[in-house]
């Protein structure tokens, strides 16, 4: 064969075997397109219907909290100063600390001027002492001999008054009176007799004058025994006088000591013992104010003035940032003031110390909001146990509050949580497994409504864990169109949140099976975190379809 028909032979054959290749490759690439095709009609669907996670619902424990940041501060605060001094003008006379020193309670630590305040001080006490003296005097009862004495002093008083009414002086006295009265007359009626004879010349003028005589005789003696009666009589009414006024003296005595002590005496020495006591108070204050004294233990924070300067308001400044109790002030929203109550417990932590959990308990929810650039929240006083000495004021905390615990009871992820046209619920399966025909325009609008947010601040929301609303709205509604679904939507009433969990009071029964719905990732939510459930196995048996993910709980 020449070249000619050489070349003309091998280009007949290459044409042919070029045509089997064209004609093998178009076949290839039919089948191709037609397998991609065929695997997005059916195969595609499929497995995106599969692309949830089912958990079987357990029993666990939960605990809801409320979390937040609060700042350090001291329990207890003082301002010391000498504004209750007499002179407040006066110059500061010592100052015994400086910033940083511990101090005990009742330590000075600053003076003023006190020598005029010291000197009143003693008067004061001198004075109490006198006036409780004068007290204990007036309520002393008579002893038993002083009774006695009492009573023999009325005796003889009364036996002096009786002898006084009685004096032998008196009676003599009236007896010569008498007598002397009765010489008088006779003297008087002789000279009478004896002047009739004279007159009538039957007696001698001597005879005459010696009667005269005897009658004048007579009168000066009746006049002296008048007189001697009048001074007798004189002298015995003030003996008796004065016995009277003694013996009424010695029953009186007798008698205020039967009666016991004065009312009035006691009420008297009370009431100057009571201004003794006022008066020393006053002294005391006023020796107190210009010493300063702490009021508690604790750490000094300032020192405002120097000795010789006159005090300002502030002089000594102090609180209790070393003891073992501090407080943490905390802003709670109010979405969840409402669950914080005295006495709940709290723990703490700090990023200065990031291993170390700190403990306490709710002391004082303050009752006025405060709003910032829109934002409500609540001032809360906490305490918190530093018996360490670690935690120092104006720290940064990290605050959890336990508002209450529910032991065994149903438990399912927060991601599992739906809202449909405001009701709380999850995708249950069917207990079957057989798909349910619904209808796809509400599934879709079920889908694209509200996400259940738990309002916490600080902890996992349902929302956060929940797919997105948009998409698993397109993808339920779609599915669901198709009327392959196996599981359906089950109201559910929730009770406590926690972590990533929540609690479900009713219309949940132990081992139903529920599904979570894949993220905008592609991946379930229920993938996030971990539960601590009671019993939450893999689940498998469902129909055919590829691609179905279980998770164990």
């Amino acid at each position: 064969m020449n070249e000619t028909s050489k070349k003309q032979s091998f280009f007949s054959k290459t044409g042919k075997n070029r045509k089997r290749i064209m004609i093998t490759g178009l076949a290839v690439l039919l089948l191709g397109c037609g397998g991609i095709v065929g695997y997005q009609m059916f195969m595609a669907p499929a497995q995106a219907e599969a692309a949830y996670t089912v958990v079987k619902v357990g029993r666990g424990d939960i605990t809801e909290t409320v979390m937040a940041s609060g700042t350090v501060q001291a329990s207890k605060r003082s301002t010391l100063s000498f504004a209750d001094a007499e002179n407040a003008k006066d110059v500061i006379s010592s100052i015994n600390v400086q910033v940083g020193d511990v101090v005990k309670k009742g330590d000075v630590l600053a003076t003023m001027d006190d020598s005029v305040a010291r000197m009143q001080l003693i008067n004061a006490e001198a004075n109490l002492l006198s006036a409780q003296a004068k007290l204990e005097e007036a309520l002393k009862s008579k002893t038993e001999g002083e009774m006695r004495t009492l009573q023999a002093n009325v005796n003889q008083a009364k036996t002096e008054l009786e002898m006084a009414t009685k004096t032998i002086d008196l009676e003599k006295a009236r007896n010569d009176e008498a007598k002397a009265k009765e010489n008088l007359d006779k003297a008087n009626k002789n000279f009478n007799s004896q002047k009739a004879l004279f007159d009538a010349g039957a007696i001698s003028r001597t005879e005459y004058e010696t009667a005269q005589t005897e009658l004048e005789q007579a009168k000066r003696d009746y006049q002296t025994a008048t007189l001697a009666l009048e001074q007798a009589e004189g002298q015995s009414a003030y003996k008796i006088e004065q016995a009277q006024a003694a013996y009424q003296t010695a029953l009186e005595n007798l008698e205020e000591a039967q009666k016991g002590p004065d009312s009035a005496s006691i009420l008297s020495a009370r009431a100057a013992v009571e201004q003794a006591k006022a008066q020393l108070q006053t002294s005391q204050s006023a020796l107190n104010a210009v010493t300063l004294k702490a009021p508690m233990d604790g750490v000094i924070v300032a020192v405002n003035g120097n000795v010789g300067e006159i005090p300002s308001n502030q002089v000594i400044v102090m609180d209790n940032s070393n003891s073992g109790n501090l407080e943490v002030l905390a802003q709670i929203s109010e979405s969840d003031i409402g669950k914080v109550k005295e006495g709940l417990s709290v723990t703490f932590g700090t990023n200065t110390y990031p291993d170390k959990t700190f403990h306490g308990s709710v002391k004082l929810v303050y009752p006025e909001a405060t709003t910032n650039s829109g934002v409500t929240t609540y001032d809360v006083l906490l305490s918190v146990d530093n018996k360490e000495g670690l935690l120092k004021i104006g720290m940064t905390m990290n605050v959890t509050i336990e508002i209450g615990s529910h032991t065994n009871v149903l438990v399912i992820p927060a991601s599992a949580l739906q809202s449909r046209n405001g009701t709380d619920g999850v995708l249950l399966m069917n207990s079957s497994g057989s798909a349910e025909n619904r209808s796809g325009a509400a599934e879709s609008r079920a889908g694209d409504g509200e996400q259940k947010q738990a309002g916490r601040q600080g902890q996992q929301s349902p929302s956060s864990t929940q797919p997105n609303s948009q998409q698993e709205g397109r993808q339920a509604g779609n599915s669901e169109n198709r009327g392959n679904l196996p599981y359906r939507f089950q109201p559910v009433k929730i009770g406590y949140f926690a972590s990533g969990r929540v609690e479900i009071v009713e219309g949940l029964s132990e081992g139903d099976q529920i599904v979570i719905l894949p993220t905008a990732g592609g991946s379930s939510g229920s993938t996030q975190g971990s539960m601590r459930m009671g019993s939450v196995p893999a689940m498998g048996g469902f129909p055919a379809g590829g691609g179905m993910r279980t998770m164990i709980r």
